[in-house]
C-alpha cells in the first residue's frame, strides 16, 4: 500500500463528480420557494415551505436504502461500478424533474411524482457520497488518508456553491417563468458529463488486490463485528451534517422569509472558505490525528451555534458579522474534513462501501436532511427566535462527541486501521 499514490485524473475525477452529484441533490432545496410556487401554490406560503422541505428530507430519508444497495454492490462487485450507476440514477431523476408538469397541469399528482423522484435521488446519493470518497483515499496510502480524501468531499462543497450560484441567477424577476426546469436540466447534463468520466476510472487498488468477495454478507459481516463503531458514526455524520445542512439551506431561507427579503445571508462567502479550508484540515488531520479532533470540533459546533444566528442577525453586514461567517467555515470545514473520513477508515475494506456509507447514510437522514425540516417546525409551533433553532442544532453536536466517544472507547483506533489496510 506504501506505493500507492493517487493520480490526477483519479483525484480530478473524484472531485468533479462529487460536485456533480451533490449539486444535483442539493439544488432542489435551494429552489424550496419555486417548488412551493409551482407545484404546493394550493397551501399559503408557510405550510407550503414545511412541505417543500419535507419533500427535500424525503431525499435523505431514502439515501440508508441507497448505501444499502451501493454498498452492497460496491464491496461485492467493485467500487467502480456502484458510482457509474448512482451517477446514471442522479441524472435520471434531474431529467425528470426538469420536465415534470406543474399543479396546475396534473393537479396533486405533480406532488406524488416530485416525492418520487427525491426518492430516486437519495437512493443515489446514499450510494454516492460516501463512495466516491472511499474510491480516492482507496488510492492512496494511509499517511494522507485525510488530504485526499477531504479534497474530494471538498467538490462535493463546489457543488453547493453551484446549486447557490445557479439558483441565485434563477431569482432574477425578468427572466421567463420556466427558468427554473433549467437548473434541474443543467444537473443532468452535468450528470451525462460525471457518467462517462465514471466509466473510464480503473477500480480501487485495495478491493482489486484483496479481490474480497465474502461468502458472508458484507454488511452483516460489518454489524456483527463493528457495531459500536456503526452506532457512533451514525452519531458523528448526524452531527456534521445537521450543521452543515442548518448553515447552507436553512439559514439562507430563514433570512429570505424571516428577516428580510433584501437581506442576504452570505452563503457565498461560507461555502468559499469551506471550499478553500476542508483539503487544508484534511491535511492537518493527518498529522494530527482525527481522533484527537472529531470530538472538539463537535462540542465546539454545539456551543457556537447557540448563539450565531442571534448574533449574526444583528451584526449582518458588519466586520463582526463577515468574521462569525468565517469561523463558521473553519468549524464546518474541520468538521467534514475529519469526521466524513473517520467513518469511512474505521470499517476494513471488505465491509466499508457498506458500513461506511450506511452509517454515514442514517446520521444524514435522521439528523441532515430533516434540519431544515426541523427548524420550520420549531418555527412554526416553538417561535421563530434564533435561539430555538441554536438548541436542536446544539444538542445534536453534542449527541456527535458521544459517537466519537463510543467509536475510541470500543476499539483501539490503530487496530481497526491496521485490518482497515
Amino acid at each position: 500500500m506504501k506505493n500507492i499514490r493517487i493520480t490526477k485524473p483519479v483525484m480530478i475525477s473524484c472531485f468533479f463528480a462529487g460536485c456533480l452529484e451533490m449539486y444535483d441533490f442539493v439544488i432542489f432545496g435551494f429552489l424550496a420557494p419555486v417548488i412551493h410556487a409551482n407545484y404546493l401554490s394550493f397551501l399559503d406560503e408557510s405550510t407550503g415551505l414545511i412541505i417543500a422541505y419535507l419533500l427535500f428530507a424525503v431525499g435523505f430519508v431514502c439515501r440508508p436504502i441507497g448505501a444499502i444497495i451501493f454498498g452492497h454492490i460496491g464491496d461485492k462487485y467493485g467500487r467502480k461500478k456502484a458510482l457509474v450507476i448512482s451517477m446514471s440514477l442522479m441524472g435520471t431523476a434531474s431529467l425528470a424533474l426538469s420536465l415534470l408538469p406543474k399543479y396546475n397541469d396534473i393537479g396533486v399528482t405533480a406532488c406524488y411524482l416530485i416525492a418520487l423522484i427525491r426518492i430516486i435521488q437519495g437512493i443515489s446519493v446514499g450510494g454516492e457520497y460516501s463512495g466516491a470518497a472511499i474510491y480516492a483515499i482507496e488510492h492512496t496510502n494511509k499517511a494522507n488518508i485525510g488530504a485526499v480524501g477531504s479534497t474530494v468531499l471538498a467538490g462535493t462543497t463546489l457543488g453547493v456553491l453551484l446549486a447557490t450560484f445557479i439558483s441565485n441567477i434563477l431569482e432574477n424577476p425578468n427572466l421567463p417563468e420556466y427558468s427554473w426546469r433549467f437548473a434541474f436540466l443543467l444537473g443532468f447534463g452535468l450528470a451525462i458529463i460525471g457518467y462517462f468520466i465514471r466509466r473510464n476510472l480503473e477500480e480501487s487498488p485495495l478491493f482489486f488486490r484483496n479481490n474480497i468477495k465474502p461468502k458472508e454478507n458484507p454488511l452483516i459481516y460489518g454489524l456483527k463485528k463493528f457495531k459500536k463503531q456503526f452506532i457512533g458514526a451514525v452519531l458523528l455524520s448526524g452531527a456534521n451534517n445537521a450543521n452543515y445542512y442548518f448553515a447552507l439551506v436553512f439559514i439562507p431561507n430563514y433570512f429570505k422569509t424571516q428577516v428580510d427579503a433584501s437581506i442576504e445571508f452570505n452563503n457565498w462567502m461560507l461555502a468559499c472558505f469551506m471550499l478553500a479550508l476542508e483539503p487544508t484540515f484534511g491535511w492537518l488531520s493527518d498529522k494530527w490525528g482525527r481522533n484527537k479532533v472529531l470530538i472538539i470540533i463537535c462540542l465546539l459546533l454545539g456551543i457556537y451555534n447557540l448563539f450565531f444566528l442571534d448574533l449574526l442577525i444583528f451584526n449582518l453586514g458588519s466586520i463582526f458579522g463577515i468574521g462569525l461567517i468565517i469561523l463558521s467555515a473553519i468549524l464546518l470545514s474541520i468538521s467534514v474534513a475529519t469526521v466524513n473520513i473517520f467513518v469511512l477508515e474505521i470499517f476494513p475494506v471488505k465491509c466499508r462501501y457498506s458500513c461506511g456509507a450506511l452509517s454515514y447514510s442514517i446520521g444524514a437522514a435522521i439528523f441532515g436532511g430533516t434540519t431544515p425540516l426541523v427548524c420550520s417546525l420549531i418555527m412554526e409551533n416553538i417561535g421563530s427566535q434564533p435561539i430555538y433553532f441554536g438548541s436542536y442544532i446544539a444538542l445534536v453536536s453534542f449527541l456527535g462527541a458521544l459517537g466519537g466517544l463510543l467509536v475510541l472507547k470500543s476499539s483501539k483506533k490503530s487496530v481497526i486501521l491496521a485490518e482497515a489496510y
